[in-house]
């Protein structure tokens, strides 16, 4: 038991270790994630009592486990074969959640629970005019992926209304699972597409629907 708990230490403190360090070139490393946990710090009624917009963050980073528990809450795998905590239509997972802090950008593989590095540093201010996002710790991005939408499909405003019905989901669960692990959030519609777009590098289809900054609430 203490050698299992010395391994997620030294785990958890690899992965603190590389979401601090300075960009070089891409500006990120890929980061194996912590296990979620095996339970929250609350229980449903309590997260959902819990549950508000938080616009005011500590300077303090955020823990990385807790950006795991996060990142699985919003969609990460739940059932041996492969399905998620978010619905989607069809099971097709057309929403890509991006994390972007201080140092760079990393792109939630759900399925290996793992960030891979998508960016460099400089895109955290850029996300919208609301000054506030860019002060928390981190800020997931959802961008909705036309080409991984089911094949018929045809209709763009079809698309468009199941991508923001898959990151509301996806939203409410980042908002309770940061409610029981005492984090702060905020669910942000007025994105800058084109600089997010820029910023990550994505083709002009790619659909920025929402951020969600992440952080300890300043009280």
């Amino acid at each position: 038991m203490a050698h299992t708990r010395r391994r997620t230490w030294l785990v958890a403190a690899l992965a603190a270790a590389l979401l601090a360090s300075p960009a070089s070139g891409s500006g990120s490393k890929d980061i194996a994630l912590p296990k979620r946990p095996a339970s929250a710090q609350a229980d449903l009624v309590q997260a959902l009592e819990n549950r508000k917009s938080v616009r005011d963050y500590r300077q303090e980073r955020l823990a990385v486990q807790d950006l795991s528990a996060v990142l699985w809450a919003a969609n990460g795998v739940n059932r041996d074969y492969g399905r998620r905590t978010a619905p989607s239509a069809f099971g097709n997972e057309y929403i890509e959640i991006y994390v972007v802090g201080d140092d760079g950008v990393w792109r939630y593989d759900a399925p290996a629970h793992r960030l891979r590095a998508a960016g460099p540093a400089g895109l955290k201010g850029r996300l919208t005019s609301q000054r506030f996002v860019g002060r928390a710790s981190h800020v997931l991005v959802f961008v909705a992926d036309p080409g991984k939408f089911p094949g018929f499909f045809t209709s763009g405003e079809e698309r468009l209304r199941w991508a923001h019905a898959t990151a509301g989901a996806i939203a409410q669960n980042v908002y309770l699972m940061a409610a029981a692990r005492g984090i702060g959030t905020c669910l942000v519609a007025g994105v800058d597409g084109d600089a997010i777009r820029k910023g990550l590098g994505l083709p002009s289809d790619a659909i920025p629907l929402y951020v969600m900054p992440l952080g300890y609430e300043e009280r």
